[in-house]
């Protein structure tokens, strides 16, 4: 990545970060700050924790490559690749290509690629397993009819489908497949381009099948430390509820951080989760019999905590990679 577009990506990200803090507004932001008072330090501190278990779980998945980075680069660009997946406005995953990009200086364009692939895959799966932990302990602590409790029923079975299909993707590889059957649309130059590039989709498919392969334990580690960053996470709703002098359970934390992400993930045409993250929260702290007014402050603390790292993740993308004195080749 050149300095020229690194330096453009980071002023269009300060921009976006600006604009996000305005729609927020100040004295939200301040407010949610005097709430929780001192432990707003400790949160923007665990998330540093969360970020590093993120980044050991995709370097897990690097140790057999033998130009692969050093875990403080790794560590680096998964802070970065999460913080413009932040200001990305949908979906959440404008980070994925910077992260190949980065990587790309160790690994080649193509290897880079499938890696991240390979941690998307890893990330949804663990994602998956804290939504059905999630919908499990809904269903111990909290207060539900029996028609949440059938909507519950129905949403661990909606996860379950989507994680044997992940999984699936995850052994037998589906990029090439998907290539192939865009191709057939006849979509013009596209469909042209896709078949041109069909042995490096193939390629793509081989690296990431052959951790589910000939690694398993290896996979099932990373999967695991991805996992746990979850539950270290939901650590953030325990504080701030102590902040306002009112305990919450960890099963109930797991409950609301699981089940807000589940919401937020499914309204994800929703620009910068505007709304939808506050929403969830409000519901499930009721949900887990809280205050409903602690999913608020709850909310504006987060806001404030992803600002913060943001920021941080956009300086640190001004950084130049340093790879290995020969660097492989993109291909």
């Amino acid at each position: 990545m050149s300095r020229t577009v690194r330096l453009l990506a980071i002023l269009a990200g300060m921009a976006v970060l600006v604009l996000l803090v305005w729609q927020v507004g100040l004295e939200a932001l301040w407010s949610g700050s005097r709430a929780v008072g001192w432990l707003l330090i400790p949160i923007l501190l665990l998330h540093a924790v969360v970020y590093g278990l993120n980044a050991v779980a995709w370097w897990i998945t690097l140790a057999h490559e033998p130009n692969g980075p050093d875990f403080l680069t790794v560590f680096r660009i998964t802070v970065v690749g999460f913080a413009i997946n932040f200001i990305s406005p949908v979906v959440n995953a404008g980070g994925e290509p910077y992260r190949a990009a980065a990587l790309s200086a160790w690994l080649g364009t193509r290897r880079a690629a499938g890696s991240v692939l390979q941690y998307a895959l890893l990330h949804a799966i663990s994602s998956l397993l804290m939504w059905l932990t999630a919908v499990g302990f809904a269903l111990l602590v909290g207060q539900i009819s029996s028609s949440i409790r059938l909507a519950l029923a129905g949403s661990a079975t909606g996860i379950s489908i989507a994680l044997a299909l992940v999984l699936t993707g995850h052994r037998h590889g589906f990029v090439g497949s998907l290539a192939t059957g865009l191709a057939r649309l006849r979509l013009g130059r596209f469909s042209h381009w896709l078949v041109a590039r069909e042995a490096a989709f193939a390629a793509v498919d081989d690296q990431v099948t052959t951790l589910h392969r000939e690694r398993p334990g290896r996979l099932a580690l990373a999967v695991l430390v991805d996992y746990l960053s979850r539950w270290v996470a939901a650590v953030e709703l325990l504080l701030v509820a102590y902040g306002l002098g009112i305990a919450v359970s960890i099963p109930a934390a797991m409950m609301i951080s699981g089940l807000s992400a589940l919401a937020v993930n499914l309204l994800f045409m929703m620009p910068w989760e505007l709304g939808s993250r506050e929403g969830s929260l409000y519901v499930f702290f009721a949900l887990a019999g809280v205050p409903a007014s602690v999913g608020l402050v709850a909310a504006v603390v987060t806001r404030i905590r992803e600002f913060v790292w943001c920021g941080l993740g956009l300086a640190l993308a001004g950084r130049s990679n340093h790879p290995n004195p020969e660097p492989p080749a993109s291909n």
